[in-house]
């Protein structure tokens, strides 16, 4: 099932040292604490990012910004070592001469899996060496987390390497020489389904006479390789040294006392926790270190301030602080809250315009429609889609940060009766293959969340305010259930899959119905199936 995506973004190097020049002047005029430690963690994610996207085009720079974010995170280990106190110097953004653009990917764990620094710093030093310490960090999000373990350990600025080749078994080139006295430490988020970037690396060096007893590991995690591993990497994983770097919430309960966690379930949760705050109920979620949980405050702040969700209080080291909707329940079986929704879709994608390359494409879909729709309804089943023209479909499309996630159990309605929306912020930016799309993705979520008829569907978009293109809706419907279908697949919720299997099987039936290609999602009649899925004739 295709349901993940690699999001990424061509940025300009001069413009990015810019701006963090600007940061790292700001910094240095804080006061000490929490606030500027999460500050400086920022700058490191950032030279990280930037990094990164320089020794993957292979420029000349490299070593010259490896040294620069190792001095950097020197800093973040002095703040974290002295509760926020002291940095010591700061260092100096590089002058490069000469114009460059590069390609940054997000780092996953950063924005969405509550991956810290400070996690890593502390887990290296829990470390047994047999030498002098030599760090790997595997790119992208290895490029800080290692010059973080490489500051904590003392040892040089790391080495950064970039895995290639089947995402099940990977392959890596070391740069330089292997030094045989020296202990090896890999650095990396994960391990995920297969490990195979940590077996990589820990391939070669074996490869070059490093013994098994040489190497170590500091994943995000404790547990074992994901079922895609090689038995060879599975047997090496479990009897090396590996100390995971676990989440420290220290910091929080500093500021807010007792945590109580909080879950609801969810695939894919973000980390969360109930507190207070001057007698206040507060839920304190994770909404991603530095500029990413910047961001999450400033659109939490606005989407408050148009009625729609709970209010934001402020942010504290990548987790947004947000008042606590004490009276509010979930919607009952009989609310179908259409315009407020349709209003609500409308609003934020006036709010929150997007770049045109920041989502999946019309092409990515609609190889994920084919994809997942052949593997749960059969390959004869995917030519059902063979209308769709995707250059027509890409013209009408106003990319938005949409919201991605309009499932009925997302909304609660208060005590005033106002509607109010949840876990609003992250979805348009997840770890997920959809991003941002045009604000018919979200009234095509709402439409099959809410099973809706074809009267409220025409009553959604109305309220809304947009203009909605029919045939784009009418695929969008389509993606929409194909993406979701392989979520709930993939995470074992076999029911849900069923679900949408169901709603889909009724929208395909439509598609090889030439006579009604002329006829919209909204403007036709919805006809309930014994199923209990609505069957509509679409574009």
């Amino acid at each position: 099932m295709l349901v993940y995506g690699d999001h990424s973004e061509r940025t300009d190097v001069r413009d990015w040292l810019e701006r963090l020049t600007g940061k790292l002047a700001a910094i240095a005029l804080m006061r000490p604490g929490i606030d500027r430690h999460a500050a400086l963690v920022g700058a490191l994610i950032e030279a990280g990012q930037l990094l990164q996207g320089i020794a993957d085009a292979g420029l000349p720079a490299a070593e010259e910004f490896n040294a620069f974010a190792y001095e950097l995170a020197l800093a973040v280990v002095r703040s974290w070592d002295s509760r926020f106190v002291r940095t010591g110097p700061l260092p100096t953004v590089p002058r490069l001469e000469w114009d460059a653009e590069v390609e940054l990917r997000i780092p996953e764990g950063f924005a969405f899996y509550s991956v810290y620094p400070e996690a890593y710093a502390e887990a290296a030093r829990r470390l047994t060496l047999l030498g002098p310490p030599r760090v790997i960090g595997i790119r992208s999000i290895g490029t800080s987390l290692g010059a973080i373990v490489a500051a904590a350990l003392g040892a040089p600025p790391p080495i950064t390497v970039r895995p290639f080749g089947d995402p099940f078994a990977r392959e890596v080139v070391l740069p330089g020489e292997v030094e045989q006295a020296a202990h090896y430490v890999i650095v990396d988020e994960g391990p995920g389904l297969s490990g195979s970037s940590f077996g990589a690396v820990a391939d070669r060096l074996e490869s070059h006479g490093v013994p098994r007893e040489r190497i170590a590991f500091v994943p995000s995690h404790g547990g074992d390789l994901g079922p895609h591993a090689s038995n060879a990497h599975r047997t090496r994983w479990r009897v090396a040294q590996r100390v995971p770097a676990e989440f420290d919430p220290s910091f929080l309960r500093e500021r807010f006392g007792r945590l109580e966690p909080f879950s609801t379930g969810s695939r894919g949760e973000r980390l969360k926790f109930l507190s207070h705050v001057n007698g206040e109920r507060v839920l304190i979620k994770f909404a991603g270190l530095g500029e990413i949980g910047a961001r999450k405050l400033e659109m939490a702040r606005a989407l408050h301030a148009a009625g729609f969700t709970p209010a934001p209080l402020e942010i504290v080291h990548g987790f947004l602080i947000e008042r606590w909707c004490e009276a509010a329940q979930p919607l009952s079986v009989d609310d179908r809250p259409v315009e407020e929704i349709g209003r609500y879709i409308g609003a934020r994608a006036r709010m929150f315009p997007a770049g045109r390359e920041s989502g999946a494409s019309i092409d990515e879909l609609i190889r994920m429609a084919r994809r997942n729709i052949g593997l749960a309804l059969g390959e004869k089943t995917a030519p059902a889609l063979d209308g769709w023209n995707a250059k027509d479909l890409a013209r009408p499309v106003a990319r938005v940060r949409t919201d991605n996630k309009l499932d009925r159990c997302e909304w609660l309605r208060g005590a005033d009766g106002r509607l109010i929306k949840t876990d609003a912020l992250d979805h348009h930016r997840g770890h997920d293959l959809i991003g941002c799309q045009d604000a018919a993705w979200d009234v095509a979520g709402a439409v099959i969340e809410f099973d809706l008829m074809h009267g409220e569907s025409e009553r959604l978009a109305a309220a809304s305010g947009l203009s909605i293109d029919p045939q784009l809706l009418e695929f969008y419907c389509v993606a929409y259930c194909s993406f979701r279908l392989g979520q709930a697949h993939l995470a074992g919720m076999e029911h849900q899959a069923g679900h949408y299997a169901a709603a889909l099987r009724d929208l395909l039936h439509l598609c090889v119905h030439p006579a009604t290609r002329h006829e919209s999602l909204i403007g036709r009649r919805a006809e309930r199936t014994a199923s209990g899925t609505i069957r509509r004739a679409f574009g």
